[in-house]
């Protein structure tokens, strides 16, 4: 094998290495930077994509020029086949340069929950052609970006909290005006639930129904504690209903035998 060839292989080989090495510490002087002041990259999947792709491409180039590989001429002599390739390449590029428009615009990022046109899920990563979207039965949807930054993007939770309604319906022999008391010490006693002067905590009257009347409990809560918070309120509504002695009805359904 040819000395040129050899030293060819191990300088393309060198650089690809050196271009992996410095993409690392590139990444991880971001996450030691902002562990420092005390905050977390909002996005590492897709930062990470996106200095990969500079570092990586300008690798390409180096690599090129290590070949002596000239593309003018190639690129001369597409001719009309560059048309055919255009055409070809149009949907690509259009998501590449959409996919630079909402990574820009930050119309959506990393780990925000989302509706895309009726697709509703967590935000996974950013790519250059696909948006992946991970919907909460565990699929993951590719959407062109094209459409991410063309279509209607619903975002849920945008803030720190979440809203929680739970329907809670009591006995007609009991004293509503007591029931919504209660319930109000409740969301007052629960540590889970927010009291914050930029949300509010309520019980509202919902409807009258065949068992009993429904009311409707609303509080606020921390988007990861959501679970959490719905059933300490749960369990707390029951026992303190118990200890005050309000009942929740139950459909009571009779029986009645028919003779021949």
């Amino acid at each position: 094998m040819p000395v040129a060839l050899v030293m060819n292989i191990i300088l393309t080989l060198l650089t690809l290495g050196i271009a992996y090495v410095i993409h690392k510490i590139i990444m991880r002087s971001i996450d030691k930077f902002m562990s420092t002041i005390g905050k977390e990259v909002k996005a590492p999947k897709t930062l990470s994509l996106i200095i990969g792709f500079l570092i990586y491409g300008f690798a390409i180039a180096v690599i090129l020029a290590i070949w002596d590989v000239d593309l003018a001429p190639y690129l001369a002599g597409l001719g009309i086949s560059g048309v055919v390739l255009g055409l070809a390449f149009q949907e690509p590029l259009t998501n590449f340069l959409s996919g630079i428009l909402v990574l820009v615009t930050r119309k959506v990022f990393e780990g925000e929950v989302v509706d895309i046109d009726g697709l509703t899920g967590i935000v996974d990563v950013i790519k250059m052609n696909h948006t992946h979207l991970k919907t909460f039965d565990g699929k993951l949807i590719l959407i062109p970006n094209r459409r991410v930054w063309s279509g209607t993007v619903t975002k849920f939770w945008p803030g720190r909290y979440r809203r929680i309604d739970v329907d809670v319906t009591v006995d007609y022999s009991v004293n509503m005006e007591k029931a919504i008391s209660v319930l109000k010490r409740v969301l007052e006693e629960e540590p889970l639930v927010v009291k914050d002067d930029s949300v509010e905590n309520a019980v509202v009257f919902k409807s009258f129904d065949s068992n009993g009347v429904t009311l409707t409990v609303r509080f606020w809560t921390e988007r990861e504690t959501y679970f959490d918070t719905l059933n300490a309120v749960a369990a707390r509504i029951k026992s303190t209903f118990e200890q005050e002695d309000i009942k929740i009805p139950y459909t009571i359904v009779e029986v009645i035998g028919l003779k021949n």
